[in-house]
């Protein structure tokens, strides 16, 4: 499974020392290396700007902005520092006099507002190295109004932050989250690590905003254990894989190509629960039923399909049905509107899989079933009816789940601009793809439907969601702006 390791900044933090006591690196070494990853990995972005602005820090950020200026400087920019005051660490201190030497002078939070008036629309490009990922706190008045200034003048063409956006907190909640003041960056350039405070940036509407990830030496191969690192991971698209695996194997027979039950479709929303069957049977399943309590489901099945099998049931009928020991995968939810009260406390019997959707995720302090291999797919209003809690970031439900998680061992999917895998050993993965072509309804049906697809096949449910979030990010390359969740099947039907 492709993944990347995401640290948080205290995880970050301890990184740099480790980097230093057991690498035997410097501050001032990790802050050059720092410099020149991000010189190099923008030089077509330098080469746009009349000017480059660099807002320095009293911390290790603003170290990492002063040595950016000295290279820039060198390599014979147009380069302005200012800084808010003289910086804190030695390391910095040492960029800090360097930049002195070799720029002639740092200017003042006065000196930026002066030149900054006197500048012309769209010339300079601002780097922002106010403050790292370790600032949480409330900013103080004069940052808010140096930090509003960048987000509103149009002298600035870009801006760049380095680590994290500063101001930017993911964790603020309420009507607190809406007045949040932070650096609206047109891109970040992550140092050393991936960060998770920063998963999720987000300011102009439908639309993740650009990160770069820089390495500059730090052991995150070495120092990865449950002492220092907390298992979250960054989850790589696959489509390849994604694709070459669903296809069906030439000695398959209609169990081996995967078997699944769905329950849903109550009178009236029985196409929820159809189109979650027909996702897994046209992408290849081999054999598959529907119950439903709806007395209609039938009729509407073999309408369409003879071969289709359907009944009429509650869902504890479902266990009686013989089918039911030869399956492998269950999908409970779509087109349901209220729990199962035969769901509570029912156990999944072992080698088996369910997948839990829409009408079938409980209220808060409902009881879950039982069993190794549950999977939840809440969207953020599930997810908080679930849990009783609001969430307004990945990070806050990051922080609900990695406990409602290991407690009722339950493996969560968080759907979302931004979606989010906790599972019930404590690791989590994030998937960072928006999909607009899937912000339709009838997506998140389909979405079951091809995790049942996945899952048939013995994979298991980590590995299953990131092929079937793979999968469906084929439909990116949909012609239609807004398709319809059957179109999106369609397309990918054709893939397979």
């Amino acid at each position: 499974m492709k993944q990347k390791p995401l640290f948080t900044n205290k995880e970050s933090k301890a990184l740099d020392s480790l980097a230093a006591k057991e690498l035997g690196f410097s501050e001032e070494t990790l802050m050059g290396m720092a410099a020149l990853s991000v010189f190099h990995a923008n030089e077509d972005l330098w080469k746009t700007a009349e000017s480059i602005w660099i807002l320095c820090g009293t911390g290790g950020n603003g170290g990492d902005g002063y040595a950016l200026a000295h290279t820039l400087h060198q390599e014979g920019y147009h380069v302005k520092c200012f800084a808010t005051s003289p910086n804190k660490s030695e390391a910095g201190k040492f960029y800090e006099s360097l930049v002195l030497k070799t720029l002639g002078m740092i200017g003042t939070v006065e000196d930026f507002y002066r030149e900054w008036e006197e500048a012309e629309e769209d010339s300079v490009l601002l780097v922002d190295a106010l403050l790292g990922t370790g600032f949480l706190g409330d900013l103080s008045e004069e940052l808010v109004e140096l930090i509003e200034t960048i987000n509103d003048s149009d002298v600035f063409f870009y801006r760049l932050s380095l680590d994290s956006p500063s101001g930017w907190n993911p964790y603020v909640l309420g009507d607190q989250a809406k007045t949040n003041v932070f650096v609206y960056a047109d891109s970040i350039e992550e140092l050393g690590t991936r960060k998770w405070e920063n998963i999720g940036f987000i300011y102009e509407k439908d639309s993740i905003i650009p990160r770069y990830y820089e390495s500059i030496g730090f052991p995150i191969r070495t120092h990865l254990n449950n002492d220092n690192f907390s298992n979250r991971f960054y989850l790589e698209p696959d489509p390849e894989s994604a694709t070459s695996v669903i296809k069906r194997k030439n000695k398959d027979h209609k169990y081996s190509a995967g078997s699944a039950i769905f329950f849903g479709g109550e009178q009236g929303m029985e196409g929820a629960i159809l189109l979650s069957e027909e996702a897994f049977s046209r992408l290849g399943g081999g054999i598959s039923k529907i119950f439903s309590p709806s007395s209609k489901i039938t009729s509407l099945i073999l309408k369409d399909d003879l071969s289709k099998m359907a009944k009429t049931s509650s869902f504890l009928e479902i266990s009686e049905d013989p089918f039911f020991t030869k399956t492998k995968t269950i999908v409970v939810g779509p087109g349901l509107t209220t729990y199962p009260k035969d769901l509570e406390g029912w156990n999944l019997p072992e080698g088996k899989k369910m997948i839990l959707d829409a009408g079938a995720i409980p209220d808060f302090g409902t009881k879950l079933p039982k069993g190794k291999n549950i999977l939840l797919t809440p969207h953020v209003g599930e997810l908080n009816r679930m849990t009783g809690k609001t969430h307004n970031s990945v990070q806050t439900a990051y922080d609900t789940l990695i406990e409602f998680c290991p407690q009722n061992n339950v493996y969560v999917l968080l759907k979302s601009f931004v979606s989010l895998l906790v599972c019930p050993d404590g690791s989590s993965y994030v998937w960072e793809s928006p999909n607009p072509k899937l912000a339709t309804m009838g997506t998140g049906d389909l979405l079951s439907g091809i995790l049942a697809r996945y899952l048939s096949l013995d994979f298991e449910i980590p590995e299953s969601v990131q092929l079937a979030l793979s999968f469906l990010d084929h439909s990116k390359q949909l012609e239609e702006p807004y398709p319809s969740a059957h179109q999106i099947l369609k397309s990918l039907v054709e893939l397979v």
